[in-house]
């Protein structure tokens, strides 16, 4: 399991944080902090997020990550 954060440029705007989990994206940012909080919250540790949304999104792949931990 391999959680990498890499900066992107999209056509003519600013550079963007996609965070990927083995390869396959699972969201986008625009500041690194967010990024961050983002792979805390993967891992399993305390993070500040306040868009349920993206925390709903964000449990399907964790369960899939604290399988594999396991």
């Amino acid at each position: 399991m391999l959680i990498d954060v890499t900066r992107v440029k999209k056509y003519n705007a600013a550079w963007n944080h996609v965070i990927s989990i083995d390869g396959t994206p699972v969201a986008i940012t625009k500041s690194a902090n967010r990024a961050n909080e983002v792979v805390a919250y993967l891992m399993g540790q305390q993070a500040d997020l306040n868009d349920g949304t993206f925390i709903k999104q964000l449990n399907k792949h964790k369960k899939v990550v604290m399988e594999d931990l396991k």
